[in-house]
């Protein structure tokens, strides 16, 4: 699987991303507002193992898509991506960068190509993001790419590291608005 944008390269993880996926999965501020905790180096070698070369879009469960940077061929980040089971027409999505390339705009790019490959060549209708409210620059790169706020869940997603219940915003985009 390969999805390209101008600078980025979406496709599966492999093995030779460990070194660049574990810098920013063990960061415990990149997944601050994330519903995971940091990875050590076996924890990620197996998450690796388990995502490659999985077929995309696999109703009901998530498959994490590796953000390479095409002028080099880093790895910076990945894409979370989830069709719901029983009506695949519907995908949920996330994304996750390395706190180095955060603010270059490479989320609002990887999210506008898989949006790009979900609406034209997946069949899928809506695609939905939940995102913490104690992150805005997450909702920017949603409202961005023309996400609609559909709705504030109150108190739905506790957090470890500060032991408290937090609100998440629920996104929304439908085919017709791309």
């Amino acid at each position: 699987m390969k999805i390209e944008s101008p600078r980025l390269l979406l496709r599966w993880l492999h093995s030779g991303d460990l070194e660049d996926f574990l810098d920013y999965r063990s960061d415990p501020l990149v997944l601050r507002y994330q519903s995971m905790s940091p990875m050590n180096r076996e924890e990620a070698a197996r998450f690796i193992q388990s995502q490659a070369n999985k077929a995309l879009g696999k109703p009901g469960s998530y498959q994490q898509i590796a953000v390479e940077r095409k002028s080099d061929g880093k790895l910076i980040g990945d894409c979370a991506l989830k069709l719901r089971a029983g009506e695949p027409r519907i995908a949920e999505i996330g994304y996750t960068i390395n706190r180095r390339y955060q603010g270059q705009g490479y989320a609002t790019e990887a999210i506008r190509a898989l949006i790009g490959e979900l609406f034209s060549n997946r069949n899928v209708r809506k695609i939905a993001a939940l995102v913490d409210v104690r992150n805005p620059a997450s909702s920017r790169v949603l409202e961005k790419l023309g996400f609609i706020r559909e709705g504030h869940l109150r108190k739905s997603y506790y957090d470890e590291a500060d032991g408290d219940w937090f609100d998440e915003y629920w996104y929304g985009l439908l085919v017709e608005e791309w």
